[in-house]
């Protein structure tokens, strides 16, 4: 299993997606804890230690681009996969860049998966070799 105990915060407004992501993660061996916004993932991250952070962009009270640039200048050593519907580029955001990947939501859970794999396998080495991946478009 791919997880095997490690800890990833998934940030979604809709219940569904994170119910969804939650049980393909927890088969992988992921420990998932779940959260509705940016603002309760903040809160999150201060309470414990995440290897990952799966989140979407358009949430109520702090988008997900916003988390990115806040979680990234509290925990750097945090990657951040933005999980999401919309068509970003390299040359979108600030905050794209900083994701650690971007993955569409409508790609094979398997891309986010592999994306996931390659973040917590690298640790707090990841910045230094990172090129956002644009997976799934």
């Amino acid at each position: 299993m791919i997880g095997d105990g490690k800890y990833v915060l998934v940030v979604d407004d809709i219940e569904t997606m994170r119910l969804v992501l939650t049980e393909v993660l927890a088969q992988e061996g992921f420990t998932v804890v779940q959260v509705g916004d940016g603002v309760q993932a903040l809160g999150e991250m201060q309470q414990r230690h995440f290897d990952a952070v799966v989140t979407d962009d358009h949430m109520p009270c702090l988008d997900g681009l916003d988390l990115i640039r806040q979680s990234q200048m509290a925990w750097p050593e945090v990657p951040v996969i933005l999980f999401s519907g919309i068509e970003w580029d390299t040359s979108g955001p600030p905050e794209v860049r900083q994701a650690f990947a971007w993955v569409r939501k409508s790609s094979d859970p398997g891309v986010l998966l592999s994306m996931l794999a390659l973040a917590v396998g690298q640790g707090v080495e990841w910045k230094s070799q990172h090129a956002m991946e644009r997976v799934g478009a």
